[in-house]
């Protein structure tokens, strides 16, 4: 598989402050990936419709706990994080 696209993960750390913890976002450089499109099997699966135009970005090997990831210059929310073999998968909705 060609890791030819490229995206920042977004993820959290919790840091004291002077009132008590406060989290902090953390984005990463930018990370090789491959952006797919999501079969049917999956949006019943995780959206509950046919159609959909989610996304599924797959990296090379096991990452930490993922809150967002920047994707055309937008924040957006995985959906699921599928840990297989040695990826990482990410569902996120798309445009």
């Amino acid at each position: 598989m060609r890791y030819n696209d490229r995206i920042k993960i977004v993820t959290t750390q919790s840091v004291d402050g002077e009132l008590g913890p406060v989290t902090k976002k953390i984005v990463s450089d930018w990370i090789e990936c491959r952006i797919t499109g999501v079969s049917q099997a999956m949006n019943i699966g995780v959206f509950g419709k046919y159609n959909s135009n989610a996304l599924a970005v797959h990296f090379k090997g096991g990452l930490g706990t993922i809150s967002g990831v920047i994707y055309q210059g937008i924040e957006r929310k995985p959906e699921v994080v599928i840990k297989a073999r040695k990826n990482t998968i990410v569902v996120i909705q798309g445009v």
